[in-house]
């Protein structure tokens, strides 16, 4: 039992509080607030019963938090589309990968470490905020037609291949070539690929426009008009 007092300007009544717990209401609202509304059974000094509705509010609640995903999952990325200039020309420009510092955005460092015909090793570091990997790439030479390289000693990375394939392109069009472009990657961490977007976004949908950037600063406007990518995405 509890003792309620309302002071007026000319008489103060004093009345006895009963709480009623079977009455109360929980509301949240949507700053995070949670507001209680509990029912008081209030008796003055003539027995007389009144009720009250009380709101009592907490300030502060725990968020509910998602749980993150059991594994991290393997993305796909493929495109086909006919570019306005050679297999030799886009040939040169993605097999010289110590280059890629000066015109891909997110290459910061490449440097190669070993080299035999056909076959390269290479240090990269690539930063897409809020991430930067530093690791070993090994690339596979095919002039003109295939450039492969896959992420070894990667510390994000559990798996990270790309592949340029060039083949022939419009007929009676020798200064055009067909391109198939793939990206495969899967993060070690299932913290690190919750960013997967980013890497997706911001590497990976832009990595052919800057190859085609740099193509037209060395030689030229494409040959034919821009054409449209055919683009394929899975996860598994």
């Amino acid at each position: 039992m509890a003792s309620l007092r309302n002071v007026g300007r000319q008489s103060i009544n004093v009345f006895r509080c009963l709480r009623l717990p079977t009455t109360e209401k929980t509301a949240r609202l949507s700053c995070g607030c949670i507001i209680q509304s509990t029912q008081l059974l209030q008796i003055d000094q003539n027995n007389n019963q009144h009720i009250n509705n009380v709101n009592t509010r907490d300030f502060f609640s725990l968020p509910k938090v998602l749980p993150l995903p059991s594994a991290s999952k393997r993305k796909d990325y493929s495109e086909r589309r006919v570019l306005g200039y050679t297999m030799d020309q886009m040939y040169d420009i993605v097999a010289q990968v110590e280059k890629y510092p000066e015109f891909v955005p997110w290459c910061t460092s490449c440097i190669i470490t070993h080299a035999r015909p056909g076959h390269c090793k290479a240090k990269i570091e690539v930063g897409f905020p809020p991430l930067v990997e530093r690791y070993t790439s090994s690339i596979t030479l095919g002039r003109p037609n295939l450039v492969r390289s896959e992420c070894t000693e990667g510390k994000i990375f559990n798996h990270l291949l790309t592949v340029w394939k060039f083949s022939p392109g419009l007929p009676n069009k020798p200064n055009t070539c067909t391109l198939d472009f793939s990206v495969t990657f899967e993060f070690r961490s299932v913290l690190h690929s919750q960013l997967a977007h980013i890497f997706f976004d911001e590497v990976v949908k832009t990595m052919v426009n800057s190859f085609l950037k740099r193509a037209k600063k060395l030689y030229g406007p494409e040959s034919i008009s821009r054409q449209k990518a055919k683009i394929i995405i899975k996860e598994s």
